[in-house]
């Protein structure tokens, strides 16, 4: 199964157990009600160059809607070279999270209102962090790492 494989590449890759990863996933299931979320991706935009990265966070959003029209708000589209949506499990952004350090932190948004443009969403926030500190403790977990 595609998903056991990912589950053992994150433990493998965070040198924790592929118990410890289940626990933490299972607990933002638990939290989030769901498993797929989409994130609107724009591909190509972006700063060319260097100097220190900043630090994101990526937001997850529970409908295709959600995401389309919190971009629309926020006139990212506009910005893209080529806009798109992806849906990805709670185990690919939790990965994708921990396999890029700029990512500090996952915001999984609330779609019940619309939040004007220029501000962050309400959700539940999952700081990389937290989730790094639960797999160093590789012991079960009672909670997600929320702030």
């Amino acid at each position: 199964m595609l998903e056991d494989s990912q589950l053992k590449d994150l433990a493998d890759e965070q040198g924790t157990s592929i118990a410890t990863v289940r626990t933490v996933l299972q607990a933002l299931r638990e939290q989030l009600g769901a498993d797929r979320f989409y994130v609107f991706w724009v591909a190509g935009a972006g700063a060319a160059g260097s100097g220190a990265r900043r630090e994101r966070t990526l937001l997850a959003f529970r409908t295709a809607d959600a995401a389309l029209a919190f971009a629309q708000r926020n006139q990212l589209a506009g910005a893209a070279s080529r806009p798109r949506l992806r849906r990805l499990s709670i185990l690919q952004l939790v990965q994708a999270m921990l396999r890029e350090p700029a990512i500090v932190a996952l915001l999984f948004v609330d779609d019940e209102e619309a939040t004007p443009a220029g501000q962050l969403p309400r959700g539940v926030r999952v700081e990389r962090a937290g989730v790094l500190q639960q797999f160093a403790n590789d012991q079960s977990i009672s909670s997600p790492p929320l702030t």
